[in-house]
């Protein structure tokens, strides 16, 4: 089955945790300086917006990586990472869960335990936003299996750490939501419902 494990994902692309961050925060501020930011009607615009601009960034900052390219794999376009991932970029809910309107191949996509790809795991890298929908408060690289999230590395902390912020989902939970169980590294001071019909849809 083409489950990932965070180890696996953490130690390949770690490196690259401050590019998919910066990705999708220069995706989010082209939004956020376009005419369509003024003028939203439906919170999905947004969504396939930054979704397009995101691809935009990548493909001018991945040109000529051997490891990373943006590629395309049946209904979904996204991050080829070497032959081990394919990363789709999607806004998340508090949750840390994309939404799709339900098609068969939307089901599959997130049960890990169908082969879409030859052996490749799917990630997700989610981005969700503050109270008042104006800017990013999370950016996350998740593997999901059905309507759970198996583990999630917080990108924002491993970029500004160079550390990683692990977020597990117990088979059964305690309470309390994915989003809320996060597990946060100790800060060290030094002295002196469903809508869309594709990967951009919210």
């Amino acid at each position: 089955m083409p489950f990932a494990s965070e180890s696996h994902v953490n130690a390949i692309l770690k490196p690259h945790f401050g590019t998919l961050v910066e990705l999708v925060q220069a995706a989010h501020a082209d939004y956020q300086n376009s005419i369509i930011a003024a003028a939203l009607q439906a919170p999905r615009v947004r969504a396939n917006f930054i979704w397009n601009m995101f691809l935009y960034h990548a493909k001018a900052r991945f040109e000529g990586s051997n490891l990373i390219q943006v590629d395309s794999r049946q209904h979904w376009q996204g991050l080829m990472v070497g032959d081990s991932f394919f990363i789709r970029m999607k806004k998340g809910t508090k949750e840390l869960l994309s939404r799709n309107y339900p098609t068969q191949a939307a089901l599959d996509f997130n049960d890990a335990s169908v082969d879409l790809f030859e052996g490749v795991a799917r990630l997700e890298l989610l981005y969700t936003l503050d109270g008042l929908e104006s800017s990013i408060d999370r950016i996350v690289l998740a593997q999901r299996h059905l309507n759970r999230i198996v583990w999630a590395i917080d990108l924002l902390d491993s970029a500004e750490d160079h550390g990683q912020t692990v977020i597990p989902l117990p088979i059964a939970p305690q309470g309390g939501s994915p989003a809320e169980r996060v597990i946060k590294p100790k800060r060290v001071t030094k002295p002196a419902k469903k809508q869309g019909t594709d990967d951009a849809g919210n």
